[in-house]
């Protein structure tokens, strides 16, 4: 009650101690209830090499991360992990020391956190514990089976019955979600997911459908900006949130982003987008308290979720394509249409349903995807063949790419248990067969743990060599 006369009435009015009982209550999150959240991939990641200290993993990364994120002026903060966090190689040897270099860093007791924000409002977050372990692309975001466990237990005890609100954040989003990704990057490496390579990549979204107390799911890791429609996806009672980056060296399009969530009790939910690359002055911000040549970033509201009826409402001016705060709309170009996997619709017309034989031309234009007998699903997407998940229909990788097609007619025959493809010259045939699991796509990507001692040996060939060339000229 005190705190309440103090926050009504003018400042004018109040002592400086009253004045600092308020400042420190808004500062530990008391007064405004304010958190903020990481989704990983603190530092630098360095493609198929070695890191220095500083980089992406390391002792010396976390600790800068961290007191980047305790200069929030004490509001509190939660983190979770992202495939670049155990990437320091040269530092730890086991993925096991590298996460606990990471929780012992940021004061964690496990990679999981669970935080009470507000009046039955919960926030989650799930952490990857692999790296080096990871049986094919050291990218994929995986999610241990006790983190799975105990997710499923704390949603279930605060149930949509009793009022809930759930939030829950992780580094790469759950197959299933809707959200844009990229099919030449993270589907071709098999890494777009949770747990993308695992049997129980699909647990997530059984999860959500089945529990609508949760509102949102942020995620991160395709380093896309926040103006694409399918930024914003809702799936049942769950909206799904692409979440940008804030560094001018990671973005993909041009535009560094955070999110922004206020919550308004019972009602609703606002998606802020906060656009760094957008600066504002202090006129256009509407803060007198900021000096007229100093400038901030542009806050805009894209989207608010009822809370009463679940639905979630865009904020965008569909009759001149604007978003509130001044942004423009993104519009599909040639240029961004790489930055989408197509996800097949029940009622889309690409659909084969009687085939036996050729699915026809395989031209990057064409779009078009079938069942095999085995209940297998696959597509023809920008000249290639690609495996779609059979429960979500979201692409899970490619089986076959645009230079493995060239010149050759993609075939689906006897009673669509074998696929094949024919050379359109030579007429020989090729059948394309399933991998041990049953699945069509190819695991491409390997560990880079393996790819990096696989170059140190051809390295150390290499050098073998030249010495052995220089004592033959001696």
């Amino acid at each position: 009650e005190y705190l309440q006369t103090l926050r009504s009435g003018r400042a004018g009015d109040l002592t400086a101690n009253q004045l600092q009982l308020l400042l420190s209550r808004k500062q530990d999150g008391e007064f405004c209830q304010t958190h903020i959240v990481s989704l990983g991939d603190l530092g630098r990641g360095v493609k198929d090499s070695r890191h220095q200290p500083g980089d992406a993993g390391t002792s010396q990364c976390f600790r800068d991360a961290k007191a980047y994120l305790d200069g929030f002026a004490g509001i509190p903060y939660d983190l979770v992990t992202g495939n670049h966090d155990l990437e320091a190689l040269d530092e730890f040897e086991t993925d096991h020391d590298n996460l606990q270099a990471w929780m012992d860093c940021f004061h964690k007791p496990t990679p999981q956190f669970h935080r009470y924000v507000g009046e039955k409002t919960l926030l989650v977050g799930l952490s990857t514990v692999q790296f080096r372990e990871a049986p094919y692309s050291s990218h994929e975001v995986h999610i241990d089976d006790k983190q799975i466990e105990w997710f499923q237990q704390l949603v279930e005890s605060h149930s949509f019955e009793d009022g809930w609100k759930i939030l829950v954040f992780s580094h790469a989003p759950i197959i299933g979600s809707g959200l844009r990704v990229l099919q030449s990057v993270h589907i071709a490496s098999g890494c777009a997911w949770l747990n993308h390579c695992s049997p129980n990549r699909n647990r997530f979204i059984q999860i959500v459908r089945q529990n609508p107390q949760i509102k949102c799911w942020s995620s991160g890791h395709f380093h896309l900006s926040h103006e694409f429609q399918d930024s914003l996806v809702q799936v049942g009672s769950c909206t799904f949130v692409q979440v940008g980056v804030m560094g001018p060296q990671s973005t993909r399009d041009g535009r560094r982003q955070s999110r922004f969530f206020r919550g308004c009790g019972d009602e609703y939910i606002e998606i802020y987008s906060i656009n760094h690359h957008v600066r504002v002055t202090a006129q256009n911000a509407n803060e007198e308290d900021l000096d007229a040549t100093e400038t901030k970033a542009e806050v805009r509201l894209d989207a608010t979720i009822d809370l009463k009826n679940g639905r979630l409402i865009h904020a965008r001016e569909q009759t001149n394509g604007k978003a509130s705060g001044g942004s423009a709309l993104t519009t599909e170009t040639n240029d961004q249409k790489w930055f989408q996997a197509y996800v097949p619709q029940e009622e889309d017309g690409c659909y084969l349903e009687d085939l036996d034989g050729s699915i026809g031309d395989t031209f990057a234009g064409k779009v078009c995807w079938w069942h095999m007998a085995d209940g297998k699903v696959l597509g023809l997407h920008q000249g290639q063949v690609v495996e779609y998940d059979a429960e979500t229909l979201a692409p899970l990788g490619v089986v076959l790419t645009e230079e493995e097609l060239n010149n050759r007619e993609v075939l689906v025959v006897q009673n669509k248990t074998t696929l094949a493809l024919v050379d359109e010259a030579t007429s020989d045939i090729e059948v394309v067969h399933p991998n041990a699991d049953g699945s069509y796509w190819r695991k491409l990507s390997r560990s880079k743990v393996i790819r990096l001692e696989e170059r140190a040996r051809e390295e150390a060939a290499k050098q073998w060599m030249e010495q052995k060339q220089i004592l033959r000229r001696k």
